[in-house]
């Protein structure tokens, strides 16, 4: 079951999800980015890159934000290291941004903004830095990435981080025991992730259309990481 990606659906992705369901559903990626190193992949990444290049500020396009439990959490990380990161949280689904919504009033951060759109379709005002994807792209075919980083292409500047699940019989089995007890509804959800996510030399061969030299890591706990560059390749088609 591990050769291929998965091809189903999640319910969390149709739109008659309710609120209910969307909540508990990012409940539980909240804890499984905290406890399965999602957000790390995401904080060592900018960690890497405001060092490399020398700046204490960063605007990111987060795709697929959910409940933007990844965005708040560098914020306060970047605020308490001095540096202001400025998230645009791009989702598609109306209650899984009024959540992040919320959130974000809550701890008054005011550089975390919410946008309902779909990337194919997004028209932004300004540039950004950095895009990241944290469990989305495995929502999509390899098809699909390319339209994606195609379109980024045109108006992010440095690199784009895939942070999503390794596609494993290891990360499988442990998402079934932690998940027993739970609705299911979420299980059904998590282990279909799994079974949508990437192996690395996959993922590799993915981003080789779009970068000459992707980088590609796995990281703790089963999590892989591919970075595309913009900021060295020739003839990109700039809108700003």
């Amino acid at each position: 079951m591990f050769d291929e990606r998965a091809r189903d659906v999640e319910l969390l992705d149709r739109p008659d999800a309710d609120r209910g369901l969307v909540e508990r559903s990012y409940g539980f990626m909240k804890f499984a980015n905290s406890a399965g190193g999602g957000t790390r992949v995401v904080r060592n990444f900018l960690a890497r890159e405001l060092a490399r290049s020398n700046v204490r500020s960063a605007r990111i396009l987060d795709l697929g934000s959910g409940s933007a439990e990844i965005p708040l959490t560098l914020a306060r990380w970047g605020a308490k290291h001095g540096y202001r990161l400025e998230f645009t949280c791009l989702d598609h689904h109306a209650e899984a941004l009024a959540l992040a919504q919320e959130a974000a009033e809550r701890e008054g951060r005011e550089a975390i903004v919410t946008e309902r759109a779909d990337i194919l379709d997004y028209e932004p005002i300004h540039e950004f830095d950095y895009a990241i994807g944290s469990m989305f792209f495995h929502h999509l075919s390899a098809e699909g990435i390319g339209r994606v980083i195609g379109r980024l292409h045109g108006f992010v500047r440095k690199a784009l981080l895939i942070n999503d699940l390794r596609r494993c019989a290891l990360n499988y089995l442990v998402c079934r025991l932690l998940t027993i007890g739970i609705e299911p509804e979420i299980r059904h959800d998590a282990l279909l992730s799994i079974a949508r996510g990437f192996r690395p030399l996959e993922l590799s061969m993915i981003l080789l259309a779009h970068d000459p030299a992707p980088r590609v890591e796995r990281h703790w706990f089963c999590r892989v990481a591919g970075i595309v560059r913009f900021d060295r390749q020739e003839g990109s088609c700039r809108r700003f």
